[in-house]
């Protein structure tokens, strides 16, 4: 299992002729992690970034889920406005789990007390990736998944939504084309 130096860098782009979105991960070492995401895989891992999202909610406003709401959706619009989602993604110079794609099949998080949460992304065999995500890396890769599985046309609704079920924003809209 593969625990990176800090994360540097995410991208997440669709590949119309695998029907994949390719996610790559960059570290501060310049190691790069390449991963495919299949319309399936993004459907398991989406509720589990939610949720990961709603721990660091929860721990602000304990009870009170209007505060949690409210709070939820500061988290996104602040960690969404203050990304820089623009600038060109650099190549790693070194790839522990190599060069190509792995084609990922398995997720685990493991609570953490603390700022982050590790989200483990697995192949069926092999070694996989542990993320250690904060609250604005868990928002950034959302809106990066979201918009790479908006390309796809994969007709998938990935709402930023509460543990009270609220969607704060849904990029992803009607299906035009469903390949799975």
């Amino acid at each position: 299992m593969s625990n990176p130096n800090q994360l540097e860098q995410f991208s997440a782009s669709y590949d119309s002729v695998q029907d994949r979105l390719l996610l790559r991960v960059r570290t501060t070492d310049d190691a790069e992690f390449r991963f495919w995401v299949t319309r399936r895989y993004l459907e398991l891992l989406w509720p589990l970034l939610m949720k990961i999202a709603d721990v660091f909610n929860s721990r602000k406003a304990l009870d009170n889920p209007m505060v949690r709401d409210v709070l939820a959706e500061m988290a996104h619009g602040e960690a969404v406005g203050g990304a820089n989602f623009t600038s060109q993604y650099q190549n790693g110079t070194q790839f522990p789990l190599g060069e190509d794609p792995i084609l990922l099949a398995k997720i685990s998080v493991r609570a953490k007390e603390g700022n982050t949460q590790t989200l483990t992304l697995l192949p069926n065999e092999g070694q996989g990736l542990n993320l250690e995500l904060d609250e604005k890396l868990v928002h950034v890769i959302a809106r990066l998944l979201q918009e790479a599985a908006n390309g796809a046309e994969w007709g998938l609704k990935l709402q930023v939504v509460t543990n009270s079920g609220n969607a704060l924003e849904s990029t992803a809209q009607g299906a035009q084309k469903l390949l799975h």
